[in-house]
């Protein structure tokens, strides 16, 4: 049987005080934000560039618009793919299996989305761009709590996560709310960086949650570097292309572990 870490009273206390911050920012969002200054922009951004896209890259490739953009989401896509095969072929636990398929599934979803968004930047496809966003999230939220407290609350973690989130990706167009939508994201982060502290738990497939961690970290600062990078780069490439790299890339130290699992018995190798 698999052992569960003394850690799950801290992980109770953790996640009921990011449900009731998600709640406080469901009801109360958009008076909060108001009351401090923020001014809500349907695009999901504080500003547009002069060419009239809230991103520094508008260039047309191939007929495609804002194709850097676009075409930096495949790594996405393609993460996603790759990680559905190898599960394919390894065995995994039942809960970790789940948390394994969500993320992947919201990886692949997420490079969809994101592409379809930024082909035609509008506050409907940030939604879709943010569903495939709140997915994988949850795969990967539910996959540190098994690897460091236990199989059984990562299953209550990946369902949790998957309404929160799923939730949070639409109230921006609907309710003009994304206060939601910044607690199920560094909410999150957070939950998984006190994970990352604590030591693998009997049946954890080994995944390495430091340098998932330090690739989000990085793919946000390159989102927040967008232009600047852009600048940098002699308007070769931006930030936020490359964020969609290193978002991809954070599928690596997952791929890695599974590759260590054992393979699935072949049944025709019985016969």
């Amino acid at each position: 049987m698999t052992s569960l870490s003394p850690s799950r009273p801290r992980l109770h206390l953790i996640g009921g005080v990011l449900l009731v911050l998600w709640l406080l920012a469901l009801l109360i969002g958009p008076e909060l934000l108001q009351a401090a200054g923020f001014a809500f922009n349907p695009h999901g951004h504080t500003q547009l560039h002069a060419h009239g896209h809230p991103f520094a890259d508008a260039r047309v490739l191939w007929g495609l618009p804002n194709a850097m953009d676009v075409l930096s989401n495949l790594p996405l896509a393609v993460a996603g793919v790759a990680g559905l095969w190898a599960m394919s072929s390894h065995r995994v636990s039942l809960e970790t299996g789940w948390a394994l398929r969500v993320l992947f599934f919201g990886l692949l979803l997420s490079g969809l989305g994101s592409a379809w968004y930024h082909s035609m930047p509008s506050p409907s496809g940030l939604v879709l761009d943010r569903i495939g966003m709140a997915v994988a999230f949850a795969g990967a939220l539910s996959l540190a709590v098994a690897e460091r407290v236990g199989p059984r609350p990562a299953a209550a973690v990946l369902g949790l996560t998957l309404l929160t989130a799923l939730v949070s990706a639409v109230l921006p167009l609907t309710h003009s709310n994304v206060l939601p939508w910044a607690v199920v994201q560094f909410g999150g982060v957070a939950l998984i960086v006190w994970a990352a502290c604590l030591r693998p738990v009997a049946g954890a497939i080994g995944v390495r949650l430091g340098a998932l961690i330090a690739l989000y970290a990085l793919a946000k600062a390159l989102e927040m570097g967008d232009a600047a990078v852009f600048q940098a780069t002699g308007e070769w490439i931006s930030g936020h292309s490359l964020k969609h790299v290193a978002a991809a890339l954070a599928a690596w130290p997952v791929l890695v572990a599974i590759q260590r699992l054992p393979l699935r018995q072949n049944p025709a190798a019985r016969r």
